[in-house]
């Protein structure tokens, strides 16, 4: 089996039989092609699907009622908080203006970093009048594949736990729609390329996107649309609202 060296920020964006494949799965798979020298099939998507399987915190979570009516996963993990950190209290100001727009309560699951030795955290806020917050720190990506699909909405910033949430499917192979929060990088690249894969992104990001470029390697100048305050609760509350009436019942 051939080994194969990912690093995303170096190879261009290829093109295979005249259709361009900018996001990170596909750029991968034509790798492996030109790295076995034959061609694999060509059918999307390129990313495999994680199916949700039982999960004994899942299970105490809709126990208790966490996983009842409009759930809403936001990630807060980030690995460079200082540009990705969307932080908290904007995500619990979305779901309250989501949960305002459904006319009903919405559950907030704010989901910090994954799996390290202080095991798995778990907190309540005081409720809000339209939303109730549970933080789920130090939770695993085996349980977090199994808690995505039970959620109406994942929203997150650019990092591994928002591109896990696309990948992850119930049995049915249903789940809900992910947006994921581009500041600064492509966000073509840093996609799955599945179709409930969705991006709000600002003018910064398209430019990478465009020129297929990464603003560290290529040493892009910083500018003002460089931090998650380029996406204002109110502005992106509509763009959730819109993606969950397409999925609703």
């Amino acid at each position: 089996m051939a080994g194969l060296v990912c690093d995303p920020a170096a190879p261009p964006c290829w093109s295979s039989a005249g259709v361009a494949h900018p996001d990170l799965p596909s750029r991968n798979y034509l790798a492996l092609e030109r790295r076995l020298g034959i061609r694999l099939p060509g059918t999307a998507p390129f990313v495999p699907l994680l199916p949700a399987a039982p999960s004994g915190l899942v299970e105490e979570l809709h126990a208790m009622g966490w996983l009842n009516g409009l759930t809403i996963a936001a990630i807060t993990a980030t690995s460079w908080p200082e540009r990705k950190n969307y932080t908290a209290q904007r995500y619990i100001e979305l779901a309250e203006l989501i949960a305002e727009r459904w006319q009903s309560q919405a559950r907030l699951l704010l989901i910090g970093g994954v799996a390290d030795s202080s095991g798995i955290r778990i907190t309540t806020e005081d409720p809000r009048r339209h939303v109730q917050v549970l933080h789920l720190d130090g939770v695993s990506a085996d349980h977090l594949v199994n808690l995505f699909p039970r959620c109406q909405l994942v929203v997150g910033n650019d990092t591994g736990l928002t591109h896990l949430a696309a990948m992850a499917r119930g049995r049915d192979g249903g789940g809900p729609p992910v947006v994921g929060l581009y500041a600064r990088h492509s966000h073509s690249k840093w996609r799955t390329g599945l179709s409930h894969h969705h991006a709000v992104a600002t003018d910064l990001s398209d430019r990478m996107h465009q020129g297929d470029l990464c603003p560290v390697r290529d040493a892009i100048a910083p500018n003002t649309d460089i931090h998650m305050n380029a996406f204002p609760p109110v502005a992106l509350a509509e763009i959730c609202v819109e993606l969950l009436n397409r999925v609703a019942p």
